[in-house]
């Protein structure tokens, strides 16, 4: 378990961010009998899913959604993943088009550069393609 300061240090995040996160109901600290907040291992998995979804430019309200949906433990709302698929599927379409706009750029770049993009890009790419065929395979 971890105190405010601690799990922000280790996530890279600022105290006022994980008070903000806590308060927005995506966090649900235990609280100790001196009214400490700790946070958990639980924790920890639900800012890194923040942050994942963040880069996906994903507004913290449908980040609240996908991350009350994940962590259901009743019914599945069917509703509420075909919702979730669709909004997938549009960030998809929005990469599509960032590829298409970059794509003059990219082709000015030397040897070297396009191999660190290429880096940075291919480990998020096979991330996201083992997800994928884990959701859907």
């Amino acid at each position: 378990m971890y105190r405010i300061g601690e799990i922000a240090s280790l996530m890279n995040l600022s105290r006022r961010t994980i008070d903000y996160y806590t308060h927005l109901g995506l966090l649900n600290p235990v609280r100790t009998d001196s009214n400490y907040r700790m946070y958990g291992e639980e924790s920890i998995k639900i800012l890194e899913l923040i942050e994942h979804y963040k880069t996906l430019n994903m507004p913290l309200e449908e980040i609240k959604s996908a991350i009350r949906m994940i962590n259901s433990h009743t019914e599945i709302d069917k509703e509420k993943i075909e919702k979730h698929c669709e909004q997938i599927a549009n960030l998809m379409d929005h990469l599509k088009e960032e590829i298409k706009v970059m794509e003059p750029i990219l082709q000015k770049l030397n040897n070297n550069e396009k191999e660190i993009l290429v880096n940075k890009l291919s480990l998020q790419g096979v991330t996201l393609a083992q997800t994928l065929l884990l959701l859907f395979g």
